[in-house]
């Protein structure tokens, strides 16, 4: 056979691993499966009915605007913090303490129970007050404690979706699990509706008593204001003081005056210019005046006279010189005229001349008296200032405190409730489908984990292909498992080959025949790495089988600790192995026969000597020889490996050896110990034997075992064929 260097896992996959492990592990699986599923049942039983009612708020984005001023509180703002806040609120041990002031009034005790109203405790028989049977607890600790049992039970939750929030409330009451659950709706939205009453009344009381001092100190900056003004003379009129009145009348006036003294000093300069140009008529003061208007009338008529009289040519007319000299006479009256009028200018401008020296000198004093009341008028500036600022803040706050008066009682919740919470008419919990669910998953859990932990500590054979490719050591037989009776007819279950004992046996026959040239004698050591894994029973069979062929076989107990052959076939007592190594007896003494199955046999019994010293013994060595050369299959069974070097001893003597392993005893690391010790040093290990094979079952067990004589030709005919059939198998 060809192995491969690296060992595979037994398992293979995992989920092939788990099914398997699973599937032998059954028994265990159906025992946690069985006991989770009694704890739940029980549990089930046990835990009381829960109802739960839900009562369901929607957080309102529409703002009641009563008034078209902007509120003492703010409205939410729809983001997804605010709303995770308002849950907090609503779970709150706060908010808690209100709904169990609810309850209080709705009559409910602490277990969710209604008192009647009218229930009064009884009197004792002297008429007194019963003394009350509570408990040495305050009612804080009390309150305490019913509130832990409300926050315990309470839920509140968003979708994240929407505004809406569902209160849901658990209790063994349905009528108690409805009024928590709105009881919770119905504080959340007072407590919103509390909370805009409450910060509206705070700010008017503080906005009220603002005002108060805000009023002292305006009247008394006002007044401070107004005794400093009429203190320093800074009276106003028209929003200037009266000296800043005078000065800005004398300014206008000496401007005034400024610009009549120009203009009459033109005139008068005018007036001379014309005055020696002889053209001093032509001005609108001697123009305006009526004396020299008439007399320039007077002159023009004489001129028109003397015109006249030109044109005439009556140049010798009396009343020429009489017209000439009334001409020279109106010029002079006329030129006298002027220079009055010119002197009136003289004088005009004197005159203003001193009224605006007048005018100068009394607004040069309005001056320096201006200039010392400016720092006083700067001060009472600033107290005008001082008195604003406060006059200002003080009507802001007096809308603001008449706006929040108008306010007040109008508050209205920013949530409404969208569905009232009623009384389950099914309980929420205990399910029982829940129940078993939970029963099943954790046995099937608790079941893989125990499965999976026997596994680990199980050092037993898993399967025939882990342990070949464990040990590398090929399974040259796989016996079935056999019940006690079947054990107990074992020699009669070989003949017939319909039990899979009998074929498995032949198996087992046929491969230690066609493993070596025919006709060749053989010594065949049987151990195992422990007791009691059926060594003699494998030997028993096989050597039947062997007789059975025609093979001359002979079995040799060389297992002085716990010798079972001489039971197998029927001691009959003695001599025995230990008489031949001893030199009793001879080797044909030694050797009994068993006429049922032809077979020949040495039997042992157990001594006091140690084992060691026999096997170790040269006479043993020739009793194997000796045998080998008068029997064609030598069959000695030994003691296990685990027991000591007994077993190395005998299978350094062998030609070969067999190493059998019970499927459900042998432990993996005791048979990778055997195989090692047995495969050192050039000893030769044929195989592995597995013994109780789980695996192998009988196709249509027979519900008769054969009687006792059918063991003869029948048997030898079926294991004949039989032998022929795996020889002609093997050699194709």
């Amino acid at each position: 056979m060809i192995f491969s260097d690296s060992i595979p896992h037994a398992s293979g996959p995992a989920i092939h691993r788990l099914v398997s492990v699973v599937l032998k592990r059954r028994k265990t699986m159906l025992a946690a499966l069985s006991a989770c599923l009694l704890l739940t049942t029980a549990a089930y039983m046990t835990t009381p009915a829960q109802y739960v009612s839900e009562a369901i708020l929607a957080l309102d984005v529409r703002k009641l605007q009563a008034l078209p001023t902007e509120s003492v509180v703010s409205p939410l703002p729809q983001e997804s913090p605010v709303l995770r806040t308002e849950l907090d609120i609503i779970s709150s041990r706060m908010m808690a303490g209100k709904v169990l002031t609810r309850l209080d009034s709705l009559n409910f005790d602490a277990d969710g129970r209604i008192n009647p109203a009218d229930q009064q405790p009884p009197a004792t028989a002297d008429g007194n007050d019963p003394v009350s049977p509570l408990p040495a607890q305050s009612d804080e600790d009390r309150n305490r404690s019913r509130i832990d049992k409300l926050l315990s039970n309470v839920s509140v939750v968003n979708d994240g979706r929407s505004y809406t929030i569902y209160i849901s409330y658990r209790a063994d009451n349905p009528l108690y699990s409805a009024a928590v659950a709105n009881a919770f709706g119905e504080a959340y939205l007072d407590y919103q509706v509390d909370l805009q009453t409450s910060a509206t009344r705070r700010v008017s009381d503080w906005l009220g008593g603002k005002l108060v001092s805000l009023r002292a100190t305006l009247e008394q900056s006002e007044r401070a204001a107004a005794d400093f003004r009429e203190k320093s003379g800074l009276v106003k009129a028209n929003g200037m003081t009266l000296q800043s009145q005078q000065i800005a009348a004398l300014n206008t006036e000496l401007a005034n005056l400024r610009a009549k003294l120009a203009g009459a000093e033109a005139r008068l300069s005018t007036a001379i210019d014309a005055s020696n140009n002889k053209a001093g008529v032509a001005l609108s003061e001697i123009l305006g005046s009526p004396a020299i208007q008439q007399l320039r009338a007077e002159q023009s008529r004489v001129e028109r006279s003397l015109q006249e009289i030109s044109e005439s040519g009556a140049m010798q007319s009396v009343q020429l010189p009489q017209l000439n000299s009334q001409l020279a006479s109106l010029k002079s009256q006329i030129a006298g005229e002027v220079q009055q009028v010119i002197d009136s200018l003289r004088n005009e401008i004197n005159v203003t001349h001193r009224q605006q020296a007048a005018v100068e000198a009394n607004l040069k004093e309005m001056q320096e008296g201006m200039s010392a009341a400016n720092q006083a008028l700067v001060h009472a500036d600033q107290l005008d200032r001082e008195a604003s600022a406060n006059r200002a803040i003080y009507e802001s706050y007096l809308t603001r405190y008449k706006q929040t008066i108008e306010q007040d009682g109008i508050a209205t919740a920013e949530a409404r409730m969208i569905s009232r919470a009623v009384p389950a008419r099914s309980r929420a919990s205990p399910h029982l489908s829940t129940w078993m669910a939970l029963g099943i998953i954790g046995g099937s859990f608790l079941g893989i984990c125990a499965s999976f932990l026997l596994e680990m500590r199980d050092k037993s054979i898993r399967s025939a292909q882990a342990l070949e490719s464990a040990t590398r050591t090929p399974i040259i037989g796989r016996i079935p498992k056999l019940s006690s009776r079947e054990r107990k007819n074992a020699a009669l279950i070989v003949s017939e080959g319909r039990y899979s004992f009998a074929r498995a046996i032949a198996d087992l026959q046929a491969h230690l025949l066609l493993s070596s040239p025919q006709k060749m004698a053989r010594a065949v050591a049987v151990t195992s790495a422990g007791t009691q894994e059926g060594k003699t029973l494998i030997i028993a069979g096989l050597a039947r089988s062997l007789a059975a062929t025609g093979v001359r076989t002979i079995i040799i107990d060389a297992n002085f600790t716990a010798p079972m052959v001489g039971q197998e076939f029927g001691d009959q007592f003695g001599p025995y192995l230990e008489d031949v190594i001893r030199g009793r007896h001879t080797l044909e003494a030694v050797i009994q026969h068993d006429v049922f199955s032809s077979i020949d046999f040495v039997a042992t019994q157990a001594c006091t000597v140690p084992a060691e010293f026999l096997l170790g013994h040269e006479q043993f060595a020739k009793v194997i020889h000796a045998l080998k050369h008068q029997y064609d299959v030598v069959l000695i069974d030994t003691p296990a490996v685990c027991l000591g070097a007994d077993a190395i001893r005998v299978a350094s003597l062998a030609d070969t050896t067999i190493l059998v392993a019970q499927c459900e005893k042998a432990n993996m690391d005791d048979i990778l110990n055997a195989v090692k010790i047995l495969s050192s040093d050039g000893r030769k290990l044929n195989g592995i034997v597995l013994n109780s094979d789980p695996s192998i079952k009988d196709a249509s067990p027979p519900d008769q075992l054969p009687p006792a004589p059918a063991t003869a030709k029948r048997f030898v005919l079926e294991i004949a064929s039989y032998k022929k059939l795996r020889s002609s198998a093997a050699k194709v």
